[in-house]
């Protein structure tokens, strides 16, 4: 789609070609012991003229326009638009036209923007043109939070531009408070639909006839990168990365290089909060290093370290659950790598142990007895679960932590399945052992058990989780994120 483009016009923004072929700015009036001594010098005394301010010079150009149009050229604008006007629809160009009695009035842009505009009809049919003045209404162009108001207004009753259409701001012209004016009222308006163009003088090349070389466009809301980063640390913090991947794309799609890795970690991130733990560790790995994992027992610790988050994000419900589900899950983990030869997994349902595993541990054979009949085959679950487990690892049998895991932690869990109220933190400790009473008991209590079942020697279950280990990179990486103006 074709863009819209706003410029505030200021003194400088015009250059004329007087007879000798140098093409001179209108509007520069640097003075010297009282006498003018820059360009407009030259412009003045080439037409002939004496003792005419600024906006008594631009109204008689434009009066005279039939004979000076070749001579006229916008010197900061000029270059963009020869070189994009085919990428844009509608100019609007920003003009101060102030009462008689401001004494600021000599200087009025209004002129200037008037010969700005014959050049661009005169260039590009296709291109729109209107302006807009400021001043009439007394509104001073020096005062921030009064073109603050204007702006506002200007947004929202005089330029018209169609959905998405992007909006390019070239600010170089005019004050500096109703340039910032612009930039601030125009995001908070239209987001990252706004985009900015900058613009460096060359007087050498500008009195050749060349306007001034232009960068662009850059992302608006660059500008705004402070407050959007402040907003993504606080997501972080509830880990919400669907949220911040949603508030830094933007940045990413004009500049994803300067972010590095992080695009794809927060992906990652969404991933992990979805429990796709496979997709997560993959994208993982391809942006970070990843350290040596037993990956059959991974996922284990990644499970309880979600309902770390969980509880964090205060949702004890999912809390329980997901600790609970991390043991019963490296249960059935090890026994499928344990007894591989005595399990017939069964999609979407327990797996089945068959009666060969007698011959390893002949304590089970009464789960096998039923109605005083030897089934060959039971479900893997339950208690049965339990003394196959605590048949294998001697040491689980006098574990308090597995103790809690067996008894309080299922019953609550069975409960919350069944029922629609959730839990207090006060109730999802006590569901694993009246000995806990914070988040730090709680985490020994459910790493302890997946220690004593993979032979693993993690400390805490933020060790153990390679999305803790993301999550910190993220997190070091927006905050030393830096974007000063425009990348």
């Amino acid at each position: 789609m074709k863009a819209a483009l706003i410029a505030t016009i200021g003194t400088r923004d015009l250059m004329f070609q007087i007879s000798s072929g140098t093409w001179y700015n209108i509007g520069d009036d640097r003075m010297q012991n009282g006498e003018i001594i820059g360009e407009q010098a030259e412009v003045i005394s080439d037409l002939g003229l004496y003792n005419i301010n600024f906006r008594d010079l631009t109204k008689y150009l434009v009066d005279k326009i039939t004979i000076y149009q070749d001579q006229i050229k916008p010197v900061i604008i000029g270059k963009l638009l020869s070189e994009k006007g085919t990428d844009i629809e509608k100019v609007y160009l920003i003009a101060t036209d102030q009462k008689l009695e401001v004494r600021e009035r000599e200087k009025d842009t209004l002129y200037t923007a008037e010969l700005i505009k014959l050049w661009i009809v005169n260039q590009f049919a296709h291109i729109s043109v209107e302006i807009i003045s400021l001043g009439q209404d007394g509104t001073n162009p020096s005062n921030f939070e009064q073109m603050f108001y204007w702006w506002r207004r200007t947004w929202r009753e005089k330029i018209t531009t169609k959905a998405e259409q992007p909006i390019w701001l070239c600010l170089k012209g005019g004050v500096g408070q109703a340039s910032e004016a612009s930039r601030i009222s125009g995001l908070s308006f239209y987001g990252d639909r706004i985009q900015f163009f900058e613009f460096k003088q060359n007087t050498k090349a500008n009195q050749a006839g060349i306007p001034s070389d232009y960068s662009g466009p850059f992302l608006g809301n660059n500008y705004l990168w402070d407050r959007t980063q402040q907003q993504a640390l606080k997501l972080l913090a509830r880990y919400d990365y669907a949220e911040v991947y949603e508030l830094l794309q933007p940045y990413f799609r004009q500049s994803s290089s300067s972010f590095g890795a992080v695009p794809n970690l927060l992906k990652a991130g969404i991933f992990w909060n979805q429990r796709q733990f496979g997709k997560f560790l993959s994208l993982a790995r391809s942006s970070m290093a990843i350290p040596a994992i037993h990956e059959k027992f991974w996922i284990a610790y990644e499970q309880a370290y979600l309902g770390v988050v969980r509880l964090q994000q205060q949702n004890t419900t999912e809390a329980m659950l997901h600790s609970h589900r991390a043991i019963e899950g490296v249960l059935y983990l090890w026994t499928g790598q344990s007894f591989p030869h005595d399990l017939i997994e069964e999609p979407n349902q327990y797996p089945l142990i068959k009666d060969s595993i007698l011959e390893k541990y002949p304590a089970l054979s009464t789960h096998f007895n039923q109605s005083e009949k030897q089934i060959s085959e039971i479900s893997l679950y339950g208690r049965v679960l339990r003394d196959l487990v605590v048949a294998a690892i001697p040491g689980i049998i006098n574990s308090s932590d597995f103790y809690a895991f067996w008894h309080p932690a299922r019953e609550m869990r069975n409960n919350l399945s069944h029922r629609l109220e959730g839990l207090s933190e006060r109730e999802l400790f006590i569901a694993w052992g009246e000995d806990v009473t914070n988040s730090e008991q709680w985490q020994t209590r459910v790493l302890n058990c997946l220690n004593l079942v993979t032979g693993q020697t993690f400390r805490t279950l933020a060790q153990a989780s390679i999305f803790n280990k993301l999550h910190n990179q993220v997190l070091q990486a927006i905050t030393k994120h830096e974007i000063k103006g425009f990348e």
